[in-house]
């Protein structure tokens, strides 16, 4: 199993969903934007005109030119801090970034910070410069995945904001990697069952969202293809809604020929009950209400639980006291 790389696959997301990226972080912006004009991604030259530094990642960072609904131009400058390497130099790289883009290119630009580790509290939106009478203060926008919640994140019909639930899952399943299941399971069957039904759900959308979750969220090899199986009549049932097939999951076919193939040399078939038992050990517990636990210190709501462990409500609420 690879780790994933956080990086591009932030950037990624950013990119291939930016309309919707723009509506969830931005608001006041989104409404000003002429989205009939193609917004211009400029990482190229975002990389001429930054500082090079050894301890800093631009790698994930975006430049973004968009045009106004009243013609003007608009820059935004997005920077993904992805390694938590929160020094005391972080407000100033993003005062650097600030004033070097709007400097070289003289067009207003508009910043924010995407935290996307662990940490919770670090919450620096603001670069403060004084000498004698000099002064300079500079402000900017940030967002923590970390510090999002669940039940906040699954009530905005934005489908980024599903995007940043698989952030907060990646994150919780860092500590935790047997809960890494349960988690791609939910997102995976919101997502047909709920989420698909929005207007906002195009087939394209779901498509990277998938491609998102996937990849974020990754599994040893028998776990996938357990998961694909488990899936499997879920996502050709709802699916079929919007064009979409199992072939839509990424790895998706390679894993289930692969596990069949795997299955042949081992002299056995690998069915959908061999899967839930590589899986999820289902029948036994012990184990289910041990997840349960574990999801309750991660602040999993109610319906996360119940879907992951089929415990029931009551069973549930026993075991906060």
């Amino acid at each position: 199993m690879n780790n994933p790389d956080y990086d591009y696959l932030w950037k990624d997301v950013v990119t291939s969903l930016f309309e919707e990226f723009l509506l969830f972080f931005s608001p006041d912006l989104y409404e000003r934007v002429d989205f009939s004009v193609q917004p211009e991604f400029l990482e190229q030259e975002l990389l001429t005109i930054l500082p090079e530094s050894s301890s800093n990642k631009r790698t994930s960072d975006k430049l973004v030119k968009l045009r106004l609904k009243n013609g003007n131009e608009q820059w935004v400058y997005v920077h993904i801090e992805v390694q938590g390497d929160y020094k005391k130099e972080f407000p100033k790289r993003m005062f650097q970034s600030f004033y070097r883009v709007m400097d070289f290119y003289e067009k207003p630009v508009y910043a924010m910070a995407l935290f996307t580790d662990e940490r919770a509290s670090y919450n620096k939106d603001q670069y403060s410069y004084e000498f004698l009478e000099t002064k300079v203060t500079y402000s900017y926008k940030t967002y923590r995945i970390a510090s999002q919640t669940e039940t906040t994140l699954l009530q905005s019909h934005n489908p980024f904001a599903l995007v940043v639930l698989a952030g907060l899952y990646a994150i919780k399943s860092k500590k935790e990697k047997n809960l890494t299941y349960y988690f791609k399971r939910y997102l995976m069957t919101i997502l047909f069952q709920d989420k698909m039904k929005e207007e906002s759900m195009t087939r394209e959308n779901i498509r990277k969202l998938l491609l998102f979750i996937d990849k974020i969220l990754t599994m040893p090899f028998e776990e996938e293809a357990a998961l694909i199986q488990e899936m499997k009549p879920v996502i050709e049932r709802e699916g079929s809604v919007v064009g979409l097939s199992i072939e839509d999951i990424v790895l998706g076919q390679y894993l289930l020929n692969e596990a069949r193939e795997k299955a042949k040399k081992e002299g056995r078939e690998l069915g959908i009950q061999e899967g839930r038992e590589v899986g999820r050990a289902e029948g036994r517990r012990e184990q289910k209400i041990e997840i349960a636990v574990k999801l309750l210190q991660l602040n999993v709501g109610l319906e996360a639980i119940i879907e992951a462990t089929g415990l029931t409500k009551d069973e549930i609420d026993k075991l906060r006291n």
